[in-house]
């Protein structure tokens, strides 16, 4: 059983993964250097953007909140099973679920990049020569 919570994580979090890219306005500049270059040019705004400090540590955030969670989970967990006879067993079922279910939030909540980044990026973009319509 643990392992198929497990594996079910993996998978979550590789589809949680993919960040959410900008979406260039099809001026003239992006219609002449093309889709490959600005791709490329996002890729280095997103690279110049950690350079500078602006990407927040996602992984430290997701694990510090899935293991506040987890505490609060298994102390909820403590009392149901004080209620039912099985504190132990109480306690890691309400740490387990309360871990697992910041993990997943977290892994989806990830995708979106940090305002600052987001902030810096389009700036970078727009020195470059493109217009930033949103995000997807």
């Amino acid at each position: 059983m643990l392992r198929g919570l497990i594996g079910g994580l993996l998978v979550l979090l590789m589809l949680g993964c993919g960040t959410r890219q900008p979406v260039l306005y099809p001026n003239q500049y992006l219609t002449s250097v093309g889709d490959e270059v600005a791709q490329q040019d996002i890729d280095d705004c997103f690279k110049r953007a950690e350079e500078a400090g602006a990407r927040g540590d996602l992984a430290a955030e997701l694990a510090l909140r899935t293991g506040k969670t987890a505490v609060v989970g298994g102390a909820a967990g403590a009392v149901a099973g004080a209620i039912s006879g099985s504190v132990g067993q109480g306690s890691l079922i309400g740490a387990a679920t309360g871990g697992t279910v910041a993990l997943v939030s977290g892994l989806f909540e990830a995708r979106e990049p940090d305002p600052l980044v987001m902030r810096f990026v389009e700036q970078c973009l727009f020195e470059k020569g493109y217009q930033v319509l949103g995000w997807r």
